[in-house]
């Protein structure tokens, strides 16, 4: 019976990182169709012509490290290497805790060491060669090891308090216990991005004042929607790519801008940008999707919950003994793929949706033109597939594809 259980959790695994692959595959073969003819303008022939080369390098450093990472996990499930590491944890560990940390320590450590030559790679190779890059290899260590306190500091400490409250209630108590903590954990990073996490990695200034200042903060008091402060991110020390976004809610919203973004994109543009955020606000989005990721997260904690019940799991993996929470997350985490797609399959949708619904709305209070223009040029600047394959859009678009956005503007 535990073989049975073990060869379903590897073909699991297999047969859906198999689907994930072909859907990349359909999606880059979709780069050749032709450009939709609202869009042409995106790119001239000289530039389309660099996103292609740009699209398959990077397409190439992504399919390489993907199935090397794919290869190594279904070999240290198949010869017993997570067990075996899992059980070294329990060795040199004394309790549930220190087990956890250690083992999902050393798998966080191994995992660095992979992807760290590839990061660099793509960030002073591809990303240079093709213009994005503006970070020093300074900037570029600094980083990641501001990343990995962060990771080992907060997130080791959360994950000790998950794995003790676990241990120490053996009911259905600890998942509510656990859901309060996470949810404790998502509003004090969301309510402190701009003024804990960010500045850690960048720089934070305010926006001057002057005409574009002005027009945010009168179109933001027309549509009664308060700011608390307006902010410029110096983006351009790591790439030349584009973005600006809303961080908080209530009394704690503020606006973030790439300085990018003033480098690349008129007033207007920028404004109509603004006008679509604050419209994703004003349709409930934002606390929609809030709503949506909890209840997401509190099926997957159920979901886990009864994963490390069911003695069987454990120990047809390889693992005996009283239960390893770490060993068992990571197992989970492994065979979620498909419930996670098919969770993101309807939340994507219901994005679209709202991505549309919000298009529309800074069409109609700012100007038709500004908005598609804005699309137009963040799809330049961050060098964004025209022609995506509409399983890979069904699959992973949270935005729809700008050819059909500018379309949709059309019919206003």
């Amino acid at each position: 019976m535990e073989n049975t259980w073990f060869i379903a959790f590897v073909l699991l695994i297999i047969v859906y990182n198999l689907f994930q692959f072909f859907a990349s595959h359909l999606n880059d073969k979709a780069r050749e169709r032709p450009v939709p003819d609202n869009v042409k303008d995106v790119y001239d022939t000289e530039a389309y012509t660099k996103w292609l080369a740009y699209s398959r390098e990077k397409s190439r450093l992504n399919l390489i490290s993907s199935a090397v990472a794919f290869a190594f996990v279904v070999a240290m499930l198949v010869f017993g290497g997570y067990a075996w590491l899992a059980e070294y944890s329990r060795d040199i560990s004394a309790g549930s805790i220190m087990e956890t940390l250690v083992f999902l320590g050393l798998l966080y450590a191994l995992n660095t060491v992979f992807h760290l030559p590839i990061a660099y790679y793509d960030t002073f190779s591809i990303e240079n060669r093709y213009g994005f890059n503006r970070a020093t290899t300074k900037t570029f260590v600094t980083d990641r090891l501001k990343a990995i306190v962060l990771t080992v500091l907060f997130g080791g400490g959360i994950l000790a308090l998950i794995t003790d409250i676990f241990t120490r209630i053996d009911s259905g108590f600890a998942l509510p216990i656990v859901f309060g903590v996470l949810l404790v954990v998502f509003l004090f990073i969301n309510m402190t991005l701009t003024t804990l996490w960010l500045p850690l990695f960048n720089k934070l200034t305010p926006l001057e004042d002057g005409e574009l200042k002005t027009r945010i903060e009168s179109f933001a008091k027309a549509q009664n929607y308060e700011i608390r402060k307006i902010q410029i991110m110096d983006a351009s020390r790591r790439s030349s790519k584009l973005n600006a976004f809303f961080s908080g809610f209530g009394r704690f919203k503020n606006v973030v801008l790439f300085d990018t973004l003033l480098e690349k994109m008129s007033n207007d543009q920028i404004l109509a940008v603004l006008a679509h955020e604050i419209a994703h606000a004003k349709h409930k989005d934002v606390a929609r999707n809030i709503v949506m990721s909890m209840v997401n997260f509190a099926v997957l904690l159920g979901l886990f919950y009864a994963f490390i019940a069911i003695d069987v799991f454990q120990s047809s993996l390889g693992l005996e003994g009283n239960t390893h929470i770490g060993f068992m997350l990571l197992m989970f985490m492994f065979i979620i793929g498909p419930i996670t797609t098919l969770i993101g399959i309807t939340s994507n949708a219901l994005s679209r949706k709202a991505e549309f619904k919000a298009d529309r709305f800074a069409a109609k209070h700012t100007e038709k033109t500004a908005m598609q223009s804005a699309l137009k040029v963040l799809s330049r600047e961050n060098f964004a597939q025209l022609t995506p394959h509409p399983l890979y859009v069904f699959l992973h678009y949270s935005h729809p594809p700008i050819s059909e956005r500018v379309s949709a503007i059309d019919t206003l």
